[in-house]
């Protein structure tokens, strides 16, 4: 089981409101409604922050999966339904491939 640690805050009486009324519904506790919904909210933000550096070309569709725990096919499906283009490649992931290229011709040619 995962360690947990007791985190306290204050929230606006309307949120509060609303997570009662979720916990109403959902058949949950309050306490489960917010860590559910922290969760996601975590998540989100992971996935944010993974997409604009895709974008920004500093990290690869690789990383940017491992980064939000997602597969890579998700990660693929999720940056394709943002009509992001999917071939981008890192200035150092093209170094890095082009190293190996001229690696394999010199040993052919060897």
């Amino acid at each position: 089981m995962a360690q947990t640690v007791q985190l306290n805050l204050r929230i606006p009486s309307d949120l509060a409101r609303e997570i009662a009324a979720i916990s109403e519904q959902e058949a949950l506790r309050k306490t489960d409604v917010a860590r559910k919904y922290l969760i996601e909210g975590v998540r989100r933000w992971k996935l944010e922050q993974a997409v604009a550096r895709y974008q920004q070309r500093q990290i690869s569709l690789e990383r940017a999966a491992a980064d939000t725990g997602l597969s890579l096919y998700e990660m693929m499906d999720e940056l394709r339904r943002r009509n992001i283009a999917l071939d981008q490649t890192t200035p150092i992931e093209a170094r890095e491939e082009i190293q190996a290229l001229l690696a394999e011709i010199a040993a052919s040619q060897q």
